[in-house]
Order: structure tokens, then sequence, then C-alpha cells
């Protein structure tokens, strides 16, 4: 029992309805990466130049100096959330309390993680533009990288130690759904978490709880709304972006309040079969978050492979 509540404190899955208030927390290791690597995949080229894109970012240098790399750079800072694009304005406040929530871990100094919030505070870029945002920032970034490395788990050891001192996060080449079926499961009630893999709707508290986790890991749960561009966005990765308009309309006709309602309004339309390769697909690449940053596409066979093995190992 504790590590079911634990689970579902730490996945936002006790919040009883779909609409509520965003309250910021510190980012996790977790987090950071999907934002990193969500704006590689946006912002990536697809042509030769890309290598050398990934090999300079995953290096944490800003390079080169162009509107790719600008963007790239524009999206982090949204995503992190130091940058406000409805305000358009920068949010020093959140260094501070990314210090706090992993100060024994993330070896930064109080007077380097000051300096970097002063140097924040006092960035005014001349618009929100990718390039002016880039403009500003850069030499923020260039002075002050390695406490923004160790505040937002950009180094492999800082990311350990945290990794280390929490076993209810999501570890690498762990999908989403295989993290929530253990914490909300805990390997019990086997039968019910077989026939959720199958995508039969229970009705159980578990399930519902599991799918609750699954939605906000998966980012279809935002800022406490269903997000359904990220939605059809995985309509689009398996080559059915043709569907965004039916998948709209029935998640806004949905009567639901919960994620499971959602889930449940899908997997009873005309597009359930569309819709349960798209789920599959995003479940097999939320266990390595670079799949498609490496330029991994849309291989049908190989996910069912996986999602195959991945009920054996769950249903026997």
């Amino acid at each position: 029992m504790k590590t079911l509540l634990v689970a579902l404190t730490l996945i936002s899955c006790t919040v009883p309805y779909v609409k509520a208030r965003h309250r910021w927390t510190a980012l996790t290791p977790e987090q950071t990466s999907f934002v990193y690597t969500r704006c590689q995949e946006d912002q990536l080229p697809a042509d030769a130049s890309r290598k050398q894109y990934i090999e300079n970012w995953h290096q944490w240098k800003l390079q080169p100096n162009d509107h790719i790399t600008q963007c790239y750079t524009k999206c982090v800072l949204e995503g992190l959330e130091l940058y406000d694009s409805n305000k358009k304005k920068f949010r020093p406040g959140r260094v501070s309390s990314q210090y706090v929530a992993y100060q024994f871990l993330n070896r930064a100094t109080v007077d380097e993680v000051a300096k970097y919030k002063a140097a924040i505070d006092a960035l005014e870029p001349a618009s929100d533009s990718c390039s002016d945002l880039f403009k500003a920032y850069l030499p923020v970034h260039e002075s002050f990288v390695d406490v923004s490395r160790k505040l937002y788990h950009g180094t492999v050891e800082g990311a350990a130690r945290v990794y280390n001192s929490d076993p209810y996060l999501k570890r690498k080449n762990e999908s989403m759904f295989a993290f929530c079926e253990k914490h909300i499961y805990g390997g019990q009630h086997r039968d019910d978490m077989c026939r959720g893999r199958r995508y039969e709707l229970t009705g159980s508290d578990e399930l519902r709880n599991m799918i609750e986790c699954v939605f906000r890991g998966l980012r279809y749960i935002k800022h406490g709304d269903i997000n359904i561009d990220e939605i059809v966005r995985d309509f689009d990765l398996i080559n059915r972006g043709d569907l965004e308009p039916r998948v709209r309309a029935i998640l806004s006709d949905c009567r639901g309040i919960q994620p499971y309602d959602y889930y449940s309004c899908l997997l009873n339309s005309d597009i359930s079969q569309e819709f349960k390769l798209a789920f599959d697909y995003r479940d097999m690449r939320s266990a390595d978050y670079t799949y498609l940053v490496m330029g991994n596409t849309y291989d049908p066979a190989k996910v069912k492979a996986e999602m195959d093995k991945a009920e054996k190992a769950v249903c026997g």
C-alpha cells in the first residue's frame, strides 16, 4: 500500500479530475531528458548535418550559431520553464527551486547558483524570437554551463546520484507502461494487469490509476488538461496524421473528466485500432527518449515484437 501511495503521488495520480491547477515542482532527470530530446526531435535537420548538431548539443555546446540551434535553445528554455513565452520573461526563481530540491545531490554551490540566478534575472531579450532569446542567453550559458548542467541533470554522475536516491523515478530503458504497472500494481492483481495490457477496459481502480499514470508520463495530460496535440502527434508518427480531425473530435466530444475516460473514448471509437498502434509505438519509444533523435522511424513489425514481449512478461 505504501508503494502504491508514493507512486500515485509522484505521478500526480491522486488528482481526482483532469483539470487541476498547475503547480511547478523541481524537474527530475526523466523530465529534463524529455525536454532535451523532444526539442532535438523538433529542431534537428534531416540532412547530413544532423550528426554534428547532436554531438554539439549533447556536449552542451550551443553550436553552430544558426536558426536551428537558436530555436533548439528557445525550446529548451521554455521546456525547463526558465522562460515564460506568455509573459515574455525569464523565471530566475526556478533556478533556486531546482537547486534546493537536489542540493545534496547536484554538487552545485550556493555561490555559483546565486550568480547564475542573478545573470538570468538581468536578461532582457529584445523579443521572444529564437534569435533574440539566443542572443540574450548565450553569454549566460557560456559563463554558467557547468552549474546549469549540475542543476538540470546534465551530467552522468549527477543524474546517477538522483536515480540512486529515488526508487520511484522512471528508469532509463524502462517504458512508461512498465513503470506504471510496477508502481501501481506492485506485483498484485496480475490478471487485471494482463487484461489492461491487452486493451481491455476492466474499470478497476488499479487500471484507472495506471492509465492516469501513463497519460501523465506520456504528457497526454498537461497542466491538468487533456493534451490533444500530444496525442495527435503520436498518430502522425505512425503515418496517420490524416486522422487528426477525428482524434480531436473524439476527445473534444468525450464526456470524460479523468484520463481513463478519454482512454475509453478512444478505445470505443471507430479509430480504436489506429489508437492502439500509436499508443504501442509511443510506449516503446518511452523506454528510449533518443529513439527518434537517432533517426529511427516507425517500424510496425518491430513495435509488435516489442509489445508481444512486454505482454508475455506480464501475462505469461
